[in-house]
């Protein structure tokens, strides 16, 4: 399918359900840089067609993904398994599941571009990965899991778990350069603290000092999790700029 010049197909990469946007060709485009895209929690990859779209329309190819247990692969427990009664009565049995699905999704990361590589839809120099919410939390983790990802933009989720793990990005900032970070917080987030990503960043930017140009956070002033239309534009716009500046390759 064509929409506006961008191209769109259903695929499997991996054995994961995705759906692959760009122009002309996914080897042309692949040439400009290829980026990982992951959905919030409870959602799926058609969810996010506005930040693909926008990523191909800037020549990348942008593979959306469906997070384990997500989407086309959505486990049939999982409105019981993530229920607020259960999320409020075993707060810690709960949160372990959720940290699961974020563990199991970024260990997918390294076989998904071994085989985006393979078909010639992705370069080792030129990856990069993105997600909201569910997502942000995955490109965190995938950062520390493979290290052909050569920038990052996570919107509105948290690099610190919500349980003492010694797994948790937060605790490893030692780990992240010279990768590019992007990341976007919601001033007034109900879910995911700004606070917690600012301070992640304070954490990074010692780290950073041979090149502080790759690092750079942006917090949306009066604005909850969900953002607002003018602000959820914006992060596509910012996310599309920070792929050009530094996955580079050809366009």
């Amino acid at each position: 399918m064509t929409v506006g010049g961008v191209r769109e197909m259903i695929d499997e990469i991996a054995g994961v359900p995705a759906l692959v946007r760009f122009q002309g060709s996914p080897e042309r485009a692949a040439e400009r840089g290829t980026v990982l895209f992951y959905h919030g929690f409870s959602g799926h990859k058609e969810k996010m067609t506005a930040y693909l779209t926008g990523i191909a329309e800037a020549g990348f190819l942008a593979a959306g993904l469906d997070a384990v247990g997500h989407g086309a692969r959505r486990r049939p427990d999982f409105d019981e398994v993530f229920s607020d009664e259960r999320w409020e009565a075993d707060f810690e049995a709960t949160e372990s599941d959720f940290i699961a699905v974020v563990q199991d999704t970024a260990a997918e990361v390294p076989a998904i571009i071994d085989a985006l590589c393979d078909r010639g839809w992705a370069h080792p120099d030129r990856v990069g990965i993105a997600g909201r919410s569910l997502g942000a939390e995955i490109s965190y983790l995938a950062v520390l899991v493979d290290p052909r990802l050569r920038a990052a933009a996570p919107i509105v989720g948290s690099p610190q778990w919500a349980l003492p793990r010694p797994e948790s990005p937060h605790r490893h900032p030692e780990r992240f350069f010279p990768v590019a970070i992007l990341s976007q917080a919601a001033e007034n987030d109900e879910y995911v603290p700004a606070s917690g990503i600012r301070a992640f960043h304070d954490l990074l930017a010692p780290h950073y000092i041979a090149d502080p140009s790759r690092l750079e956070y942006v917090e949306y002033p009066g604005v909850g999790h969900f953002l607002s239309t003018q602000f959820n534009d914006q992060t596509i716009h910012r996310v599309v700029a920070w792929f050009r500046r530094w996955l580079g390759g050809s366009s």
